[in-house]
């Protein structure tokens, strides 16, 4: 994992697909029949480092675990179109992952954890592509299938936090701004606005939402799910950066939603 001691019982491989992007991701341990696989997607501007204190947990460590870089993210390649980076596009990423791992075929299934851009091509992957081992959803910080058009004092304080708030100046330091030219315009030009929103309720997995109670995107994004009965938890005292603010307590979020679905 970029930016930190690699893990001994962790590989890294790469995974091409169609439009010519190629995926780096990384596999920690080994698979069980009773523990279901972690599969976390960072957030835009972020790295599979982003996680890194989650996964350092005691709790989270027996796991078997899959992260990756996404498109056009170093090491991650992406084409140069500014139109290749859509939700579409990183849901079928993911999906791509998914086979290239084969986690969908341990007994156990997989569960995603998806941080804000990761949470809305996790959601987007739940509704389009999931397979049956798909055993829930953890949607932290997330941004809404539905989309969101920041308005333009919105978007700059998005860019803003990437570069200035503490917890994140670790990632800021590494990789995670090694993004491509599109990569890096995508998310505030297009992708963050699509309207996905009619695909929601097609979501059949267990859906837990976690959101710091002081989240920049807090009042524009509102409650996920409401509707549709997903769980709802506030993270006290914290950001939109959750992985970095509060590790420990997203740890024992991971822990509590796989002992309710299992």
């Amino acid at each position: 994992m970029a930016g930190s001691v690699r893990p001994r019982n962790s590989s890294t491989n790469t995974v091409s697909v169609g439009d010519g992007a190629v995926l780096h991701y990384e596999t920690i341990g080994q698979p069980s029949p009773s523990r279901p696989s972690l599969l976390f997607h960072h957030y835009y501007g972020g790295s599979p480092a982003t996680f890194r204190h989650v996964l350092s947990q005691p709790s989270i460590e027996p796991f078997h675990k899959v992260l990756y870089h996404a498109r056009g993210w170093f090491p991650s390649t992406g084409p140069p179109e500014p139109d290749a980076y859509s939700i579409a596009a990183l849901s079928s990423d993911l999906s791509a992952v998914i086979s290239e791992t084969g986690i969908a075929n341990h007994e156990a299934g997989f569960i995603l954890v998806g941080h804000s851009m990761g949470g809305r091509a996790a959601q987007h992957y739940a509704t389009t592509n999931a397979s049956p081992a798909l055993k829930g959803l953890i949607l932290v910080a997330p941004a809404p299938l539905a989309g969101v058009d920041f308005p333009p004092d919105a978007k700059a304080q998005q860019r803003a936090v990437y570069q200035s708030a503490d917890g994140v100046r670790f990632v800021l330091d590494n990789d995670s701004m090694r993004g491509n030219e599109a990569a890096t315009a995508a998310w505030a030009d297009y992708a963050s606005a699509e309207n996905h929103g009619d695909l929601e309720e097609k979501i059949q997995a267990p859906v837990l939402v976690l959101r710091g109670d002081k989240d920049f995107e807090r009042d524009l994004v509102g409650e996920l799910g409401a509707k549709l009965g997903w769980a709802q938890k506030t993270v006290g005292d914290c950001g939109h950066l959750i992985p970095l603010e509060r590790p420990e307590r997203l740890a024992d979020e991971i822990l509590q939603f796989i002992r309710t679905v299992s």
